[in-house]
């Protein structure tokens, strides 16, 4: 054993110091029966925050980035736009026709794909704070989009067909033909999803 001049407590008592026996080569004093204090794994060491179990005062939504869709609409004068050549509304309580698609555009943006997805949007009180209103019901929703189709026009067009003939093309109501009005046709018409297939409501499985 070779010995330096630095002592080292061994078994016998003896002051005696081994040199470079670290696995390192490291010139201290080391013994190969010391072992170092295990670190602790992360999974056994306490989350860095705490649960405070009183509600708090302040909305929170996981939707922040649709205000700025919002936004884009309003600057690209989409709303004025729809007002007059796009005309459902009969009544004066609800929303308005710019609204509903506005709603249209949240939906898109948001992922949604069907109708029902709007009772997931509503539910969601910091969304309806930053854009300013609440989004439409999927009931609501499918009542509008409903108004764009007339029965009549199907009628007719099916009266239309020559004997044996079985496709037709009915003509487009007057809301329909609305959207297709330059600046309002460009900007929506990617972004209503199509209506169900019957009377019986929205659905995601009517798609």
């Amino acid at each position: 054993m070779e010995l330096t001049g630095r002592p080292r407590i061994d078994d016998g008592g003896v002051c005696l110091r081994q040199k470079n026996l670290h696995p390192l080569g490291a010139n201290f004093g080391y013994h190969r029966g010391m072992r170092k204090e295990p670190k602790p794994s992360p999974t056994e060491l306490p989350l860095l925050f705490e649960v405070d179990p009183e509600p708090t005062c302040e909305v929170l939504t996981a939707l922040g980035g649709n205000p700025l869709v919002v936004q884009a609409f309003g600057s690209l004068g989409v709303p004025a736009s729809v007002t007059q050549p796009v005309q459902i509304k009969e009544r004066q309580r609800g929303y308005e026709e710019a609204t509903f698609i506005e709603s249209f555009v949240i939906l898109n943006a948001a992922g949604g794909d069907c109708l029902e997805d709007f009772g997931h949007l509503r539910e969601d009180a910091g969304l309806a704070e930053l854009i300013g209103h609440e989004l439409p019901s999927p009931e609501a929703a499918w009542n509008f989009l409903h108004a764009f189709h007339q029965g009549e026009k199907i009628e007719e067009a099916q009266q239309r067909r020559l004997p044996g003939e079985m496709a037709y093309i009915p003509e487009e109501s007057a809301p329909l033909a609305g959207l297709g009005e330059p600046g309002v046709g460009a900007t929506v018409g990617r972004t209503m999803p199509r209506s169900g297939g019957g009377d019986g409501g929205p659905g995601c499985d009517d798609y």
